[in-house]
């Protein structure tokens, strides 16, 4: 009789202790946001000394934050962040004095992350383009080169924008990005975090990539009729031991895009999806080498 009140005691704190933890996991994962404050922003770049200009605007009821970084006089970069992120993602280039002293960066959290209506999911990748259509127009009306560079799933989005623009967009910078419908790779846990059981207990932040990641490819075979429509210099930077985002994404693209003004694309031995981290001085050159015209370049080698 006492064993089994013991027993009944011990299962009782198990499962209380269950209970509390699972709580625990769930108010941390609720906290999972990776974006930065307008307040956060301004206190850092104004200690920096760079300029920076925070904005919103609104499509169709949907609010999208953006955030230009440097001179208004110099050429524009558009960065494009992937899945889960937000403008954050690029914060070491925001603060990179060689680029400021050659194009304005614009940092823009992609819809539904960030502050752009974080939570609630896009998974039209020809929607998002939409959304981002505002941002291009408003520097094109003003008569500035355009320059867009995007990593993984932003990479998408940028060739849509790209495709829907070509007179606009002057130069694209892919990064890691997924362009090929099916080639990436899925976690088997996207579709444990798709179950309406289990959704509720991750965080907002993951849901918004995985309902894109689940419908990703759908997304893509949507936009292919439009790669000839591309006109600009393209740069291509890969991982050829990337083991998310395929290689294979970058050569299908290099075939696709027939009408560029001119195209590079750099395998990366060795390099997996995190060119960001191993070679962001790469990228630092290619956006250099897109905003640069080209005498200047010539001048530069001599």
């Amino acid at each position: 009789m006492k064993y089994n009140k013991l027993k009944a005691s011990w299962m009782r704190w198990l499962l209380v202790s269950l209970m509390v933890l699972l709580a625990a996991l769930w108010w941390m994962a609720q906290r999972v946001e990776y974006r930065t404050s307008d307040e956060e922003l301004s206190s850092r770049f104004t200690s920096l000394a760079i300029i920076s200009k925070i904005h919103r605007y609104q499509v169709e009821k949907r609010t999208v934050r953006f955030v230009e970084f440097g001179a208004d006089s110099l050429p524009v970069t558009i960065l494009v962040h992937g899945a889960p992120s937000s403008l954050s993602f690029f914060s070491r280039f925001y603060e990179d004095t060689a680029l400021l002293r050659r194009t304005m960066l614009v940092g823009v959290d992609r819809p539904g992350y960030g502050y752009s209506d974080f939570g609630q999911s896009v998974t039209s990748i020809s929607d998002q383009a939409r959304y981002l259509q505002p941002l291009l127009d408003r520097y094109a009306a003003q008569g500035r080169k355009v320059v867009l560079a995007a990593s993984s799933y932003g990479g998408a989005v940028v060739a849509k924008v790209a495709m829907n623009n070509p007179d606009k967009v002057s130069g694209i910078l892919f990064v890691s990005s997924s362009l090929a419908p099916g080639e990436e790779y899925t976690y088997p846990i996207s579709y444990v975090i798709d179950s309406p059981w289990l959704r509720w207990f991750f965080p907002t932040l993951l849901l918004v990539a995985n309902d894109e990641k689940l419908s990703h490819q759908k997304a893509l075979e949507d936009i292919q009729d439009g790669w000839g429509r591309i006109q600009s210099k393209v740069i291509l930077l890969h991982g050829k031991a990337d083991g998310l985002i395929y290689f294979s994404n970058a050569e299908y693209a290099k075939k696709r895009l027939v009408n560029a003004a001119s195209l590079k694309l750099v395998p990366l031995e060795g390099v997996g999806h995190t060119i960001l981290w191993d070679r962001p001085d790469l990228i630092r050159e290619s956006l250099l080498e897109l905003v640069t015209p080209q005498k200047l370049r010539e001048l530069a080698q001599q």
